[in-house]
């Protein structure tokens, strides 16, 4: 056969490997599909198993041959599922399925045996987080699947810290100055638990409900500062009930640090560093961007719900003025789209980058995100407020 009997086969291979090499670079530079990588990786695989299906028809043999090398794609493929079940299968799957349960979303802190961080990509065969060592970790999903995964609200998370005390002091002036130190740090709901009862010392659990997980690695930190600063300044040791020192010392002497004494014209301020902006600013900005879709998306679905609610309103001039303002909230977000879409279409902010080209997209980003929150707020205040004049009027 002469080379032009296969013209029509390697066109088909160059076109679907083009094809692939075009997707890929599309995928790369432009938000398609922003929250589901998923679909980029399968969109991709579609287009090779077709390419090759197409350049097996294609190719100038007899239909039984043609059957036998779709036959024998099909044993490959089979093997290929055979031997990697375990591998790309096994993770192809648990990536299907983690989609299906959705236990948890860009952004979100997660954590799995001793791995801790905020997810940053979800994919076909594996999850990317950002670690509190602002390292990126990369977990198949089988993994994920396998083991218990811990996943942190966004509502909110216990924060807890235990101390471990000795039989001699009062349990009453512990829990009271353990429940202080919760409060100061600024958690709801504090309380104090006994969890062991050892042969020297009691082991006290504090804790309280923090709202913002945002800054959940500061706030425990903060937390314990504040556990050690009150009991301290309580006259409660922190120290095991079995210290041993070989220091001749009186017998009065407590294991506290000395007061510090410093002039008020001299002391100065420790500036507050949110360290969760440094540590997870990829996990952070990935959230901001997801959080953007979700809020344009939803916008038009909100504005419809107002609007079916002031029909039941009987006061005309009222229902006119929240009318008026509905129209522009709405006026805002249509001038807010065009931003939005350039976004979207614009290059993946997960994708390796010069630091000037991002800074721009996270500037953009920063930028939308302000006007999302205020048509937001806009929204959540004119719901309140049709809520309460409904209930006034019922």
């Amino acid at each position: 056969m002469a080379l032009d009997d296969y013209a029509a086969s390697i066109v088909s291979l160059t076109v679907t490997i083009l094809l692939i090499l075009a997707l890929t670079y599309l995928f790369r530079k432009r938000s398609l599909f922003p929250r589901e990588k998923i679909v980029q990786q399968l969109i991709v695989f579609i287009v090779l198993i077709f390419g090759i299906i197409l350049a097996i028809f294609t190719l100038p043999i007899s239909t039984e041959d043609k059957n036998i090398l779709l036959s024998l794609v099909g044993i490959i493929i089979g093997a290929a599922i055979t031997f990697a079940s375990t591998t790309f299968i096994a993770n192809a799957m648990a990536g299907v399925m983690l989609r299906l349960i959705n236990p948890f979303q860009l952004g979100d802190f997660i954590e799995m045996d001793s791995t801790f961080g905020r997810v940053t990509e979800i994919n076909f065969l594996h999850t990317q987080i950002q670690s509190i060592d602002r390292d990126l970790i990369t977990i198949p999903n089988r993994t994920l699947m396998s083991f218990p995964l811990k996943t942190i609200r966004s509502s909110g998370t216990i924060i807890t810290t235990s101390v471990s005390l000795g039989y001699d002091i009062p349990r009453m002036s512990i829990e009271k100055n353990l429940l202080l130190a919760a409060e100061k740090t600024g958690l709801e709901n504090p309380f104090v638990h006994v969890t062991e009862l050892g042969d020297f010392s009691v082991t006290y659990k504090a804790g309280g409900l923090l709202r913002d997980v945002e800054s959940i690695i500061t706030v425990r930190s903060d937390f314990r500062k504040n556990v050690m600063d009150s009991l301290h300044k309580a006259g409660i040791e922190i120290v095991s009930p079995t210290f041993t020192n070989r220091r001749v010392l009186s017998g009065d002497y407590v294991c506290l640090p000395p007061v510090e004494r410093t002039n008020v014209a001299d002391e100065q301020e420790i500036p507050e560093v949110k360290t969760e902006e440094i540590i997870f600013d990829k996990a952070i900005e990935v959230k901001n961007l997801d959080k953007i879709y979700r809020s344009m998306e939803q916008f038009p679905e909100r504005r419809k719900v107002i609007v079916e609610k002031l029909r039941e309103m009987s006061d005309e001039n009222t229902r006119e003025k929240i009318k008026n303002k509905l129209a522009m909230l709405e006026q805002e977000e249509n001038e807010l789209k065009p931003a939005v879409m350039e976004l979207k279409n614009g290059p993946d902010i997960t994708a390796n980058m010069e630091e000037k080209e991002k800074k721009i997209i996270i500037d953009k980003i920063m930028d939308i995100q302000k006007r999302t929150s205020e048509i937001d707020n806009g929204l959540k205040r004119m719901e309140n407020s049709v809520e309460r004049l409904l209930s006034r009027q019922s």
